[in-house]
């Protein structure tokens, strides 16, 4: 190869060199070359065989036709440049492939150097305005010092396009963990995309560059550590004792500043200081932070770091609620003297048949919390027809029977969803399906989903367990009687659920066993 920078790309000299090509990291960038001239495939990878961009070299990757590039398109992913003749099997072959490849693959963050041989072939500007590509250059114009100038330029283009495309991914995970909080693990969803979406805004490779570094979020009230969230793509050795054991002695450094951007040591944090909490961000293995501006990721950090408060509130406020729920139930389970793991279990069978009924997240969380309050309405039944042994009969059956609507009167009181709900709930769990229940009498689909998942629930409980006024079934009686009343008391598409993953029920019952 001539040592003058300023030689054509290729010399018949250098085409007699024997090439050996050096061993290329998998983690560096992909180079696509695409030419019907071997030699062109070279002296390219003798130009660019020292060639590195952001501490990783290039992995080459060859084709010798548009029809042999296209099958390397569709089985190698993040391909960052490629290098395209024009004409190969065809006049046109380059450029049908960056149709290809802008259109077909809907690929658009590769960048695409056309290099030709013969210019009036494809005018540059025609080429330009048509096709969508991100450089032009005559094979015999390519130094050794302009292709790495080109592919510099290309590599820089390429990976700040992925680093926006990393931040979208970022921010819509984020919407969508702030949109759902009710769902479970939602901080953790929402901790780790606002992990992604800072790599990203600092131009750190989640796949590549992270694969030898950890990012954690965590949060410490009263003194204790809690990892919210953790990325490690790749050390054993990182995990989440060593990640936590480093945030605490981080967080445990009063000379470290709060509210404040810290990079030490390939070791970025932010703590921020939300209330009586503290949070932090942290990112290990990230060299070159503060070349970005550091005020916007301030913003960012201060701004996630309160996002994260509002969504634990919300979690403190929802525990708040199912304790409030839970001992209200206790009230009117005590009264009839029942044990308060029946309301417990009633809402465990009714969370999983909702699951796998397909009720969506909320549905299913909502069915959680109001399920419990079935038989609130039994505080308004006096002791003498809750606690009478054996089969209630004539008045008393008649007197128990309101306290279906005494629920529902009671529940419909509040404007809260869990509370209308739970007064759904409360009223219809003693429909029958083939319209012979009470306390209306309503009929298949008429009665709410909710109510229809709760009285099986409910009757599924109070057989497997002793009540005043019977013993415990055993299994083989509850499931014959299931059987039994599949169409009749129960939707018999919910019966189904409950002998497809009965396994899971007798695990709830096991679990929360009076």
């Amino acid at each position: 190869m001539t040592s003058n920078d300023d030689a054509p790309l290729f010399t018949m000299e250098e085409l007699q060199e024997e090439f050996v090509e050096t061993q290329i990291d998998l983690n560096g960038w992909k180079v696509l070359i695409v030419d019907d001239e071997p030699s062109i495939h070279t002296v390219t990878k003798l130009a660019l065989q020292s060639f590195s961009f952001a501490d990783k070299p290039l992995n080459f990757y060859n084709a010798y036709s548009a029809s042999e590039a296209r099958s390397i398109l569709e089985i190698e992913t993040n391909i960052a440049v490629i290098l395209l003749d024009v004409v190969m099997e065809t006049d046109n072959a380059g450029l049908e492939l960056v149709d290809y490849i802008r259109n077909d693959l809907d690929n658009h963050d590769v960048r695409i150097i056309l290099r030709t041989g013969q210019p009036g072939q494809a005018p540059e500007y025609e080429v330009i305005k048509k096709y969508d590509i991100n450089d032009y250059k005559e094979k015999t114009e390519l130094t050794n010092q302009k292709l790495n100038t080109v592919i510099y330029a290309a590599l820089r283009s390429y990976r700040d396009i992925t680093a926006i495309n990393r931040t979208r991914i970022g921010l819509e995970r984020i919407i969508k963990s702030t949109s759902s909080l009710l769902q479970e693990n939602s901080l953790k969803d929402f901790a780790e995309g606002a992990l992604q979406q800072l790599a990203a805004m600092m131009h750190i490779d989640a796949d590549v560059v992270l694969a030898e570094s950890t990012s954690a979020f965590a949060s410490k009230t009263k003194e204790q550590i809690k990892l919210l969230a953790c990325i490690d793509h790749g050390r054993a050795s990182i995990n989440d004792r060593f990640i936590t054991h480093k945030i605490s002695n981080i967080l445990n450094t009063s000379q470290i500043p709060r509210d404040k951007m810290v990079n030490q040591e390939a070791e970025f944090f932010y703590i921020s200081t939300v209330g009586k909490n503290e949070l932090i961000l942290y990112l290990e293995g990230a060299n070159d932070v503060l070349r970005y501006d550091t005020e916007i990721l301030e913003i960012f950090c201060k701004n996630i770091s309160i996002a994260i408060e509002n969504i634990r509130l919300n979690d403190e406020l929802k525990r708040t609620q199912e304790e409030i729920v839970y001992s209200i139930c206790e009230v009117a389970e005590t009264r009839s003297k029942e044990t308060g793991n029946h309301v417990r279990r009633v809402a465990l069978y009714s969370k999983l048949i909702g699951e796998k009924y397909g009720l969506d997240k909320e549905q299913v969380e909502q069915l959680f919390l109001a399920a419990p309050l079935h038989d609130v309405g039994k505080i308004g039944i006096p002791d003498s027809v809750l606690n009478r042994p054996g089969k209630l009969e004539g008045e008393n059956w008649e007197v128990m029977k309101t306290h279906a609507q005494i629920g529902e009167s009671v529940l419909l009181s509040s404007n809260l969803p869990i509370m209308e709900a739970a007064s759904i709930v409360a009223a219809q769990h003693h429909e029958n399906f083939d319209g012979s229940g009470y306390p209306r009498g309503l009929k298949g689909n008429d009665i709410h989903i909710y109510g229809r998942i709760v009285a099986l629930a409910d009757v599924f409980d109070a057989l497997m367990n002793a009540r005043c006024y019977k013993p415990a079934w055993d299994l083989q009686q509850v499931d014959a009687l299931l059987n039994e009343e599949r169409g009749n008391k129960f939707d018999p598409h919910l019966v189904d659920i409950y002998f497809n993953h009965k396994e899971e029920f007798l695990k709830i019952h096991q679990q929360y066993s009076d």
